[in-house]
Order: C-alpha cells, then sequence, then structure tokens
C-alpha cells in the first residue's frame, strides 16, 4: 500500500520570532508550533532564516523548539558546513537539510549523505531548470546533472524547492516535481516538493504524484489558503486511493 505524503507546516524564524504569520495573530514560534500540532501536523519544517542569510542565528531557540516538541523536526536554514551540519545533528532533530549552497562542495555533500542516511536531506533549489544557491547569483548546473549523483551516492532524501515560487502562493509546478521523481529511485530517495502551493487544487495533484514523500507547506497556511485539517485530509485521501 502506498503510503500517504507526510506534510510539514514550516516555522520560519527570524530575529527569534515566526516570520510567516499574518496579521496580529501571535508570532512566538513556540506557540506557532504548537497551534500545527494542535490541528494534526505529525512533521514539522524549522527554519533558521537569519542563518540562511547571513544575518545572525537563532541556534539557541530552534534547539529549545526541538527538544520541547513531541513531533519529528526537519531543520533547515543555512546549513553549509561541517560544523553547522554537527550543532543542528546536536539538537536531535530527526532529519537536518543542507542548504542548495552546500552543493558548491559536491564531494563533501555526497559523503555526508551517504553516512547519516535518513538524518539528512538535501536541499535543492531550482530556478529554470537550474539548481540554485538562493540569496546569490551562484548557479550549480542543470537538475539533472545534480540529482543523479545524489541518488548514485545513496541519498535518502531531497527537500526540492521551486525557488521562482517558493512562498508565493502562485501555484505548484506539478511537472517539476514530477520530473524530480523520474530522475530518482523514490523508493531509496525520498522526494520533498516545497514552493508555489495556493490552495487544496495544488496540494491535490501534487499528491497524487506516485512516490512523491512529503510536501513543506508554509505560505497557504498562513494565509488561509488551506486549513491544514483539510490539507491533512488530501493527503490521506490521496494515499488510500493509490
Amino acid at each position: 500500500m502506498t503510503v500517504a505524503p507526510l506534510l510539514l507546516p514550516a516555522v520560519d524564524v527570524a530575529a527569534g520570532r515566526a516570520a510567516q504569520v499574518v496579521g496580529d495573530g501571535p508570532d512566538d514560534p513556540a506557540a506557532v508550533a504548537r497551534d500545527w500540532l494542535t490541528q494534526g501536523a505529525e512533521w514539522l519544517h524549522l527554519v533558521d532564516l537569519d542563518l540562511a542569510f547571513g544575518r545572525g542565528d537563532n541556534a539557541e531557540l530552534l534547539a529549545g523548539l526541538v527538544a520541547a516538541l513531541p513531533v519529528p523536526v526537519q531543520l533547515s536554514g543555512g546549513v553549509t558546513d561541517e560544523d553547522r551540519l554537527q550543532r543542528c545533528l546536536a539538537t536531535g532533530a530527526a532529519r537536518v537539510v543542507l542548504s542548495s549552497a552546500a552543493l558548491r562542495d559536491p564531494d563533501w555533500v555526497l559523503a555526508r549523505s551517504a553516512e547519516l542516511g535518513p538524518r539528512l536531506a538535501v536541499g535543492v533549489d531550482v530556478a529554470d531548470g537550474q539548481v540554485v544557491a538562493r540569496g546569490s547569483d551562484a548557479r550549480l548546473g542543470p537538475l539533472d546533472g545534480v540529482l543523479a549523483p545524489l541518488a548514485e551516492a545513496g541519498c535518502r532524501a531531497v527537500l526540492v524547492a521551486d525557488a521562482g515560487r517558493d512562498g508565493t502562493r502562485r501555484g505548484a509546478d506539478v511537472d517539476l516535481f514530477a520530473g524530480v521523481l523520474a530522475q530518482v529511485d523514490p523508493d531509496r530517495t525520498a522526494v520533498i516538493a516545497s514552493g508555489g502551493v495556493a490552495g487544496p487544487e495544488d496540494l491535490t495533484r501534487l499528491c497524487a504524484l506516485p512516490g512523491l514523500a512529503g510536501v513543506v507547506l508554509g505560505s497557504a497556511l498562513y494565509h488561509g489558503r488551506i486549513r491544514l485539517p483539510d490539507a491533512l485530509r488530501i493527503a490521506a485521501a490521496a494515499g488510500s486511493e493509490a
């Protein structure tokens, strides 16, 4: 039986606050995380935006959150080298996501992917068919050229982010994620999609992709385009129909 895609509500943290909260809602990251748990989240995607953009970090706060939360956490944001990776692993996060910029050192990424197995995901940010390091002008090669060695090295998870649509609610590029799934063995390398989800229709189309392991949900949740309980029902239905 096919497993339903896992949904991971995102909590992006900047200057100690939850950055995506809309309006006058509480922006304490712990409160936001607890709210997603109350609505049924089984995993959370925590992002250190300050570390990702080179303006400091929220390491202590995020470590405390990981320790306090009763669900697995996928920890992301600015993880580009061994020191940052080790600090993130030390939090006890179930999975740490290497920044796409880490692919500037592909030998290191491949080695750590092989060694850490399911505790590591490689972020693959895509724009116009090219893998990019967001926050810079760096292009790291065509998508298929990056995916092939990751799969061959035994990378257990890739977080594929549509860099042009992330946070925009412009609609998910389902063809992009279908293409990724066609280039890897989803039984060996979990593919997690991020970027562009605008509402239930987008999520339904994504969840229908055979082999998709998960979807990160951010802006659509915070702007009320989709409710998490409804999103969870969509994912569960896709799993039962497969």
